[in-house]
């Protein structure tokens, strides 16, 4: 028999709670019956309707269903090409602030990402140096020249209109007018300089989507053209399951993310076998779960073939066992009786019991791990008496 993590898993909790509260009488205050004096001879836990309500016990009814066959293959996440589009830095600078969205959010086409404080290369720097430099020279010159055409306007201004004309006077003033506005396009241009290398570049999102990827770190330094984040379309995504090469494709795909369970559908059967000897058959997730999906991961695909019919319980309602799996049957008003089933399929969180239950039998569905702690807390109770 192969021990899975989530039948060690089952054991090992079980036996924390044995073990935790076996020093203790749970309700020895209230005067209530012993935790003891639950266990019943034939293995059975009797309980008040308290102690149900006390452990959140939920019972339903086995019923027929289909859960087929499956085999466990994995996959790795692929995205369309166009469905994704990469944020780069556009220089190479400072990430000063936090990026202004998180893994996993919305962001629409155009939105602030980012913010960069550029920072000049070696090369750019003596560049820029250079042009500062030779602006630096254009402005003093400007700045002469100004001063020349001012005096020569006030002397001319002076000497008007009794030596000099009006029309030369004018023309004075038009050479003033024409030094200044000179001088003062440089001195913007210097200053819009200076600030082009100081101001932040703000770095936005392509496109609209979620942030599948976020690599950007406040302090960290980025080069001109590194990729930043990803943005992923709202759209299907792609899984691409590696199986042997004779295999069937499946009836049916369903993948294991998050904590849940995401169906899939054939798109392709995979023409060629690659050198490790696998053949990859491409399945596409619709958008509504595509999100779930992590671009590139590996993930856990049920391949199911078939429709295999049978007595159906959640996958809660199981105890799992070193020897095998148990599930608590309803076997009169807050009585519960430890059965030992075969469970010959999982999927979707649902098990098909190849013996062990009845069609109609009630089965608890919730709260079995804490009908499992009560019976071995029991059972040791007994063993130190």
């Amino acid at each position: 028999m192969v021990v899975t993590p989530l039948r060690v898993a089952g054991i090992v909790f079980a036996a924390c709670i044995a073990a935790s509260c076996g020093d203790k009488e749970p309700h020895e205050s209230t005067g209530r019956p012993a935790a003891a004096q639950r266990l019943r001879p034939d293995g059975s836990i009797q309980l008040t309707d308290q102690d149900r309500t006390a452990l959140g016990l939920v019972v339903a009814g086995a019923t027929e269903a289909d859960v087929p066959d499956t085999t466990l293959r994995f996959g790795r996440v692929t995205v369309p090409p166009g469905n994704e589009a990469q944020i780069v830095a556009p220089v190479t600078g400072r990430i000063v602030r936090a990026p202004r969205v998180q893994l996993g959010a919305a962001v629409k086409a155009g939105a602030p990402v980012l913010e960069i404080e550029p920072s000049l290369d070696t090369v750019d720097r003596i560049s820029v140096n250079t042009q500062s430099a030779e602006r630096a020279g254009q402005i003093e010159a400007a700045e002469r020249e100004l001063v020349k055409a001012e005096a020569e306007a006030a002397r001319t201004r002076e000497l008007t209109p009794h030596v000099t004309s009006v029309a030369k006077l004018q023309e004075a003033e038009t050479a003033v007018a024409t030094a200044r506005a000179h001088l003062e396009g440089l001195r913007n241009a210097q200053a819009s300089s200076n600030r082009a290398q100081t101001q932040l570049v703000h770095v936005t999102a392509p496109i609209g989507g979620i942030v599948s990827t976020l690599t950007a770190e406040v302090g960290a330094l980025a080069n001109k053209g590194d990729v930043l984040a990803r943005v992923m379309s709202s759209g299907p995504i792609w899984v691409d399951v590696s199986v042997p090469p004779d295999e069937p494709v499946g009836d049916s795909y369903t993948i294991d993310v998050a904590g849940k369970s995401v169906s899939a559908r054939l798109l392709a059967r995979g023409s060629t076998t690659d050198a490790d000897g696998t053949r990859h058959d491409r399945v596409v997730v619709t958008p509504a779960d595509a999100g779930t999906l992590t671009p590139n991961a590996s993930v856990p695909v049920h391949v199911a073939h078939g429709a295999s019919r049978g007595l159906v319980v959640p996958e809660t309602a199981l105890v799992p066992g070193v020897e095998g799996d148990t599930v608590f049957v309803e076997t009169g008003p807050n009585l519960y009786a430890p059965r030992a089933v075969d469970v010959a399929a999982r999927l979707a969180g649902r098990v098909r019991i190849r013996s062990g239950l009845k069609p109609g039998e009630r089965v608890v569905v919730q709260g079995v791990m804490a009908l499992q702690g009560e019976r071995l807390r029991s059972q040791l109770r007994n063993v130190e008496q």
